[in-house]
């Protein structure tokens, strides 16, 4: 296997002393309102320091950043006086003077209140080749922190992973990565990581990223090597997480779909599974890497819900399951583990928008945050955040009274005209889909956009430099609606091989980089709902160089 190279670099960049001690810079109020909204008073200006020396660059952590601005959120830099600005890792930014300027420079900042944003600071790396593995990839889901306003928990997916020569193959750099949760606390622009749980089985022994036995999913999983990768009873991908009260976790994965309930040190407790009975046989019929993506409790605590990618491949159907705009949503009683129940919620014409399902978040019993995306990075991607309503949507699930129909797991659930429901609706526009359903006797979930994640992010920088990742799979709400906190899947930073479907082992790897050009990683988002359309304010920041 290629050589690996690992590095311990925690706080590299920056670190609590500089978020502690972080000097504020001289501001200057400039123009306002370079976006529309309500108009908030401009940001107050603080005194401060912020200096280097001639032909030194200058790091300035989030932190740092912050103070400099008095607190509120930079969204886009313009060019100093006589100096450069770049984007650096983990949220800094990097200034640089001329060559042979002394003096004060200002540098003019972009600031907004609608959002605020953390970078992750895990910075232990592996290195392979020339190309770092990000170890700050815990936005597949996010949890909120029972008790804790200002901490969330993030999950990782399965580990390191690209696409191989195929479609249907992945290459998997670290075949060992155990699959984790991480403890995050919020402040001062960084989610600082205080604490790993590593998820392990019944056994004790910690779970990987390879793939169930039971769960052939058509993919090949190789090495750098190109070597097949056995699957493995301890294989896990996670996407969906639940923070239960009695600190315990439900976490939803790609593979069977499975559904594990682990203790509060990550040790598997028990399983639901579509192979044994305690969840819909037909979810089994999920397209690969397309599984169970998101996964929430109702506010009562009674009731895991969770939602598919996209549509089930079930027999039948013609053209791919993912041009098909349904998918399903399924409700699980943990009083009465038979008491499930499965609802439709219509995808925005996944044909063309390539849009899928990534997170799922409860704002009351029958009420849902649902995020959708495409695989596209700022300024050009489509993210929408959607309310979904059940309360008056049809159940196909193993309890539906639909008339006419009837319920077969083993030949993809329920059955429509003796077809199963992605075979009839097949692909099709979203509202075809449900205008064809609802003559069948099924009313699908009632969906409003909620925020058009895709346009704020253009309106505080046109050029796709904040928040510009592809994948936007966290979501998260405690209050209802009003914020929402939102997280990234960063890959661990990798875009793919680095000679593509062409590559020949031993494999070498490509970095994703983004709009801003720094590699990707993890970040958090929250976004204050009631100050959208967002409102920015100009400011100036003062560096004093000599």
């Amino acid at each position: 296997m290629a050589d690996q190279v690992f590095l311990s670099i925690r706080n590299l960049l920056y670190g609590k002393v500089f978020r502690l001690a972080a000097a504020a810079a001289l501001l200057t109020l400039s123009t306002a309102c370079s976006s529309p909204g309500t108009s908030t008073e401009p940001a107050t200006p603080v005194d401060g320091n912020l200096s280097t020396s001639p032909g030194k660059a200058l790091t300035i952590p989030p932190g740092q950043l912050l103070a400099a601005t008095h607190g509120v959120t930079p969204v886009a830099f313009g060019k100093p006086a006589h100096g450069s600005i770049a984007y650096g890792a983990y949220g800094a930014m990097i200034y640089t003077p001329d060559a042979g300027f002394g003096g004060t420079d200002s540098l003019p900042v972009t600031v907004s209140r609608a959002v605020r944003l953390y970078a992750e600071d895990e910075t232990p790396r592996i290195i392979i080749g020339d190309v770092a593995i990000q170890p700050n990839a815990h936005g597949s889901a996010i949890a909120q922190v029972p008790g804790q306003a200002d901490e969330i928990y993030g999950l990782s997916d399965r580990g390191p992973n690209v696409e191989g020569t195929n479609r249907n193959q992945r290459v998997l750099p670290v075949p060992d990565f155990h699959p984790q949760i991480a403890r995050l606390k919020l402040a001062d622009g960084v989610a600082s990581v205080e604490q790993i749980i590593t998820l392990t089985g019944r056994d004790g022994a910690p779970l990987v990223g390879l793939v169930d036995p039971q769960a052939n999913n058509g993919e090949t999983l190789v090495d750098l090597d190109g070597k097949p990768l056995a699957p493995s009873d301890h294989g896990l991908d996670g996407e969906g997480l639940v923070a239960m009260a009695d600190g315990t976790f439900w976490v939803s994965d790609e593979y069977g779909p499975f559904i594990v309930h682990f203790d509060a040190n990550g040790k598997e407790l028990e399983r639901l599974s579509p192979f044994g009975g305690s969840l819909p046989k037909e979810l089994s019929m999920r397209q690969p890497n397309q599984g169970m993506e998101g996964l929430t409790i109702t506010p009562d605590g009674t009731t895991l819900v969770g939602i598919m990618q996209s549509a089930l491949q079930t027999p039948g159907l013609t053209g791919r399951a993912r041009s098909v705009p349904i998918t399903r949503i399924v409700t699980i009683d943990l009083a009465n583990r038979n008491d499930v129940h499965e609802y439709l919620f219509p995808l925005a014409n996944p044909q063309q928008t390539k849009v899928g399902v990534s997170e799922i978040s409860a704002v009351s019993g029958s009420t849902f945050l649902i995020d959708e995306h495409d695989g596209e990075p700022q300024p050009n991607g489509n993210k929408k955040i959607y309310v979904a309503d059940i309360s008056a949507a049809t159940d196909v699930g193993p309890h539906s009274a639909v008339p006419g129909a009837v319920y077969r797991a083993d030949a993809g659930g329920l059955l429509v005209n003796g077809v199963p429901i992605e075979s009839f609706v097949g692909v099709s526009t979203d509202a075809a889909a449900i205008n064809k359903l609802k003559a069948a006797g099924i009313t699908v979930a009632a969906k409003t956009l909620k925020l058009d994640l895709g346009d704020l992010l253009r309106s505080l920088s046109p050029n796709g430099d904040f928040f510009g990742h592809d994948k936007v799979e966290g979501l998260l709400t405690a209050d209802g609606g009003k914020t929402l906190i939102i997280a990234n899947d960063s890959d661990f930073g990798l875009a793919g091989l680095a000679d593509g479907s062409s590559a020949t082992p031993p494999f070498a790897l490509k970095p994703k980089i983004l709009p801003n050009g720094t590699q990707d990683s993890g970040e958090i988002l929250k976004v204050d709902t009631t100050q959208v359309p967002a409102h920015t304010e100009s400011v100036t920041v003062t560096i004093k160089v000599g």
